[in-house]
């Protein structure tokens, strides 16, 4: 049986997304600590710049879903917020160490929004991905 085109290209931004989570909600105590003023946004900037490379390459690949295709970056970078905003939810209400941060979900945003931007300038260019795959 061959693996729906869907999750065979987007398992890595799955992935991604599971780590984000798992972290997110770890014990603040379990977390090492950087004596780096607000190093934690720097985190929170790159968990999702990587998340929205990852999420942009998924999407462009797969042809399970081709709506995802139409507006992919506005629709990734909505995803990324709306989830970075539920683990933030998350912290504050199923933690007892961990809280809601709005620098964290614009560190999540900026870093979705950056992403997808580099994503642009360096992504193959949809019509080589049918030529190679025979697509």
């Amino acid at each position: 049986m061959q693996q729906p085109s869907f999750l065979k290209y987007n398992w890595p931004s799955i992935l991604w997304a599971a780590f984000i989570l798992y972290l997110c909600m770890m014990p603040a105590r379990q977390l090492p600590h950087i004596p780096i003023p607000n190093f934690d946004k720097v985190v929170h900037f790159t968990f999702y710049f990587t998340f929205a490379i990852l999420t942009n390459w998924g999407w462009q690949k797969q042809q399970s879903f081709n709506a995802l295709h139409k507006n992919a970056l506005l629709k990734i970078f909505i995803t990324a917020c709306i989830y970075g905003f539920t683990i933030e939810i998350m912290q504050e209400t199923l933690t007892t160490d961990r809280h809601f941060e709005w620098l964290d979900e614009v560190a999540n945003a900026c870093g979705a929004a950056v992403g997808s931007l580099v994503w642009v300038k360096i992504r193959p260019h949809p019509k080589s991905f049918s030529k190679r795959e025979g697509l």
